[in-house]
């Protein structure tokens, strides 16, 4: 008997937008929410996730936050709320 596992990672891109003035270049962009995440398949089926992470990327020059988790997690739930910047 023989098991086909592996570990990989993954990138989940939320549906979200939120319109802002960029901190950086001081243009209008949006905000662009994904999750990065480690997956454990059995049989090419993704069986556990871990070490997941959410960041913001702005659409106007490619900046990337780090995204508290807790609004990470509420974000991919559905929920409509308003990112400040404290939550980067």
């Amino acid at each position: 008997m023989f098991f086909i596992m592996g570990i990989t990672d993954g990138r989940r891109d939320f549906d979200f937008t939120q319109i802002v003035i960029c901190n950086v270049c001081s243009r209008y962009g949006r905000y662009q929410v994904f999750m990065t995440y480690m997956t454990l398949s059995l049989f090419f089926i993704p069986c556990f996730k871990w070490n997941k992470h959410y960041y913001v990327q702005m659409s106007c020059c490619n900046t990337v936050y780090e995204l508290n988790p807790e609004i990470g997690k509420r974000i991919a739930r559905g929920e409509l709320i308003d990112i400040r910047p404290e939550h980067l």
